[in-house]
């Protein structure tokens, strides 16, 4: 069942910097409702540009509700040692793979989140960038809800299929 709600949500993490190594990510809900989609740019400009991302080549990965319990799963671990991977082939061959890792940098914890493709022609395309304790529960929410769209449960309950009762 489509959402009724006309103002579409995403959440977009954006960590420029004065190297030009940095980047953005934004989770997407799809205008069925029934996945997300991450999309990942790399910063390839000054922030004083008007374009200093490049959205011309991001990638995007579509990611499923399995792929949203993963990462919730992983954010609810305390320091989780080992990265979490996901990895998608698309429907031409080439390949996309989003790690996400627990860090601690300058004493601080957080996550790292990189996102890479590779097409068929072996190209490959990279983003990635730092994830604050405070931007990790902001993803948390998020994904939450997503799964809530996903399953309908953002909708009143008098509109559930409930089928026939007894």
């Amino acid at each position: 069942m489509k959402s009724k709600n006309k103002k579409r949500g995403e959440i977009a993490i954006y960590k420029p910097n004065g190297k030009m190594t940095g980047g953005v990510v934004q989770f997407k809900l799809s205008n069925n409702d029934d996945c997300m989609f991450l999309e990942a740019a790399k910063q390839v400009r000054p922030m004083k540009d008007p374009r200093p991302y490049d959205w011309e080549t991001k990638i995007i990965v579509k990611l499923g509700s399995g792929d949203i319990c993963k990462f919730l799963a992983y954010l609810n671990m305390p320091a989780p040692s080992a990265p979490l991977k996901l990895f998608h082939q698309s429907p031409n061959g080439g390949n996309k793979t989003v790690e996400f890792k627990y860090q601690e940098y300058n004493g601080k914890p957080g996550y790292f989140l990189s996102v890479s493709a590779q097409g068929v022609d072996k190209q490959t395309g990279k983003a990635a960038i730092s994830i604050g304790l405070d931007e990790a529960e902001f993803l948390k929410v998020g994904f939450k809800k997503a799964l809530e769209v996903f399953l309908s449960w953002d909708q009143p309950e008098e509109s559930w299929d409930r089928g026939q009762e007894d």
